[in-house]
């Protein structure tokens, strides 16, 4: 830079462009026709949208001085006939339309196209709640479609990660938006149902209507509907309903929605586990507490059972011993009775074992006597007589 010239700010530029452009005679005050989408209102009541056809799109303003007079209320979708004049905004060094009248015109062609083909496909039952698959939200792997360093795939990864870390992530990136993004979403999906995967995430951050029109192209949601895993589809924020949305098997308002919905948080299966282990602890010392009460029982009632055999035996002992006491010959002796035994010591129990002048010898209770058998007489007994 060795020679002399003019240095401009971004300001002077613009405010040149600008007054460039108020000079223009045939830039004020013309007719627009578009389609309104983007729209806003804003907080002092000025009303900020853009129109577009199906080839471009343009920013615009109305304020509140000029939208205080309409006699409808703007939409997204609406078809409208503005009063404006080309301006410039110097700030964003963009150029908009500088509405002053509105007319309405009808529903948006773009809109109109986009409610036939969506009533199309509702016909043919692919929104149909009966073939919503469940999302198994214990997952060995997730697919997630979308744009490559973008907002969206960060909080989806993040999330996942954080989660459910032992699921596997399989990436499949492409456009979002613009002239290719509907062949590379296509391109990306193919690729995506060659994998083993439990769940597919579609996603892509808030836009325009323009900005998420890929994700109402027909052959998106025709393959979205025969995909071989469940899908759940995240585009936009919460205010934003493609297509996609409607035949996907779940639809989250985020990415980040889209992420719970595909995995179950670590902390709840600790918290399960942490659970399960205290009702088994509880259920061990349940049981234990049980076995000690029927351990406690079965010993009473086995010291029951022994008691009674042993005061049985006792008896049975005092009874034997009594039985005995009464045959012992000491009792017999003790209670009158004799025993008499012959010379050789044999108990005499016939009067046919002595014969006269043998000397036998009779035990009674305090000692024996000793005699001599003078005669023997054997007594007839009630045996006998029989």
């Amino acid at each position: 830079m060795n020679y002399e010239r003019t240095i401009y700010s971004v300001n002077d530029i613009n405010q040149y462009v600008k007054s460039v452009l108020s000079q223009d005679a045939g830039l004020k005050y013309i007719l627009v026709k578009g389609e309104i989408s983007n729209f806003k209102n804003g907080a002092a009541g000025h009303l900020y949208f853009s129109l577009k056809d199906d080839k471009s799109l343009i920013g615009a303003v109305m304020f509140s001085s000029s939208a205080q007079r309409l006699n409808f209320v703007p939409k997204n979708g609406d078809e409208v006939i503005v009063l404006a004049s080309l301006d410039v905004y110097a700030v964003k060094g963009t150029y908009q339309l500088l509405c002053y009248e509105m007319e309405q015109v009808g529903a948006g062609a773009i809109l109109i196209e986009l409610e036939k083909l969506k009533k199309k496909l509702q016909s043919e039952g692919l929104f149909d709640a009966s073939r919503k698959r469940e999302i198994n939200i214990y997952p060995s792997s997730i697919g997630v479609i979308t744009a490559p360093n973008s907002a969206a795939i960060k909080d989806i990864l993040t999330n996942i990660k954080r989660r459910y870390p032992i699921a596997d992530i399989y990436v499949f990136y492409c456009s979002v938006q613009g002239d290719n993004a509907v062949k590379e979403i296509l391109k990306a999906f193919e690729e995506s149902q060659k994998y083993p995967l439990d769940t597919l995430i579609i996603g892509r951050g808030g836009g325009s209507s323009e900005d998420l029109s890929a994700f109402n192209d027909e052959k998106i949601v025709r393959a979205v509907a025969n995909s071989r895993m469940p899908v759940i589809s995240a585009v936009g924020h919460e205010i934003d309903t493609t297509l996609v949305d409607y035949v996907a098997d779940k639809r989250a308002s985020t990415p980040t929605g889209a992420a719970e919905l595909a995995t179950v948080d670590r902390r709840e299966i600790e918290q399960e586990f942490e659970n399960h282990l205290e009702n088994m602890k509880m259920a061990i010392v349940e049981k234990l507490n049980d076995m000690r009460e029927n351990i406690i029982d079965t010993s009473e009632e086995l010291k029951d059972v022994l008691n009674d055999k042993l005061t049985y035996l006792k008896q049975e002992i005092k009874w034997r011993k009594e039985q005995l006491t009464a045959l012992n010959p000491t009792s017999i002796l003790n209670r009158g009775y004799s025993i008499t035994m012959d010379q050789n010591g044999q108990v005499v129990d016939d009067v046919s074992k002595v014969k006269p002048d043998e000397k036998i010898t009779t035990i009674v209770r305090n000692g024996r006597i000793i005699s001599t058998v003078n005669q023997s007489e054997e007594v007839e007994n009630e045996r006998n007589k029989n």
